[in-house]
């Protein structure tokens, strides 16, 4: 009876240990890194650096996945259905995350209680550009445009976006009339801009940096505290008289709710240790990107605090999304 009593607890044991045991084990097969916008974003950029990495971290291809569409929500809504296994994640920004519950009538997910966050990667302020349609190299030259009578398009990647609230801010502080055109993606958004159908727009510097610097198109402020160390000739919205306006995108990686926490442990001590590598954070800032490792609930109270911001931002410019 003795013997049966200790094989009964050493095999409650075994059976205890054999999660734990697979999940230091993970991933044992390809991993699928989800993306709601289209290539070429800086989305898509975070995404692709960090799936670098973490390909030669894990030994197993770490593969990108665009699902473009409704905002990021395409993408983050699939992310919620995945099972748990880590095997599905997402990298997420800021609208999917923070922003589409405050202004879209219904969602399919709750981006806090169905998702997981996992880790902060990046952040970087929106640059507001001009393109070849527009002649306006500065914003005295595009307030210029206010009393011209001329419609003055602005493009995003998704309504309710904060791309799409920079522009509506920028129309609101300055009082010119802006018309929004959404698109399915930054790279579809600055390819029209190039193209001369729109007019103006906001995206953090990775998209915009090759054609800013070929000069097709043309800067004209900084959405944030400190001057881009990309473009240190751009002006802050603070320096240009707009304080105000003064945004930021940022992109972290997410899992499904119900992670078990010793999965997403090890998923959120692998992506930490990319911060550890200097060609990871000299790949990030050479595209305009601030690393900002955050975890667990470190990253959850800032996505609290981000939502805070926008609610203020929604309440005051009325946008809302069907």
């Amino acid at each position: 009876m003795l013997y049966r009593h200790f094989a009964m607890i050493a095999l409650l044991l075994c059976l205890s240990c054999a999660p734990l045991a697979g999940h230091a084990a993970f991933p044992e097969q390809p991993v699928r890194l989800l993306v709601g916008y289209a290539p070429g974003g800086s989305t898509d950029i975070v995404a692709r650096l960090l799936a670098k990495y973490l390909t030669v971290r894990w030994h197993q291809p770490v593969v990108v996945e665009n699902r473009a569409g409704a905002s990021g929500m395409i993408a983050a809504e699939q992310v919620v259905r995945a099972a748990p296994d880590g095997y599905t994640l997402l990298l997420g920004y800021t609208p999917e995350v923070s922003i589409n519950k405050l202004v879209f009538k219904s969602m399919h997910y709750d981006p806090i209680r169905d998702l997981s966050a996992l880790v902060l990667v990046a952040s970087a302020p929106l640059v507001l550009v001009s393109g070849p349609s527009l002649h306006a190299r500065n914003l005295q030259e595009l307030l210029a445009y206010k009393s011209s009578g001329r419609q003055i398009t602005f493009g995003s990647p998704g309504v309710g976006g904060q791309q799409h609230m920079a522009g509506e801010m920028l129309a609101r502080l300055t009082g010119m009339h802006l018309v929004h055109v959404p698109y399915r993606g930054t790279s579809l958004a600055v390819n029209d801009l190039l193209g001369g159908q729109i007019d103006l727009f906001f995206a953090t510097t990775p998209p915009l940096l090759q054609h800013i610097r070929a000069g097709k198109l043309w800067p004209i402020l900084v959405a944030g505290a400190a001057r881009e160390k990309l473009l240190p000739g751009v002006p802050t919205s603070s320096e240009a008289g707009l304080p105000r306006l003064q945004l930021s995108n940022w992109f972290g990686v997410f899992g499904p709710c119900d992670m078990p926490d010793a999965l997403a442990g090890k998923i959120s001590d692998d992506v930490m240790a990319a911060f550890k590598d200097p060609a990871f954070v000299q790949s990030l800032e050479a595209q305009g990107l601030t690393p900002t490792p955050r975890r667990g609930k470190a990253f959850r109270q800032f996505i609290g605090s981000e939502m805070d911001k926008y609610r203020q931002i929604v309440q005051e410019t009325g946008i809302t999304a069907q």
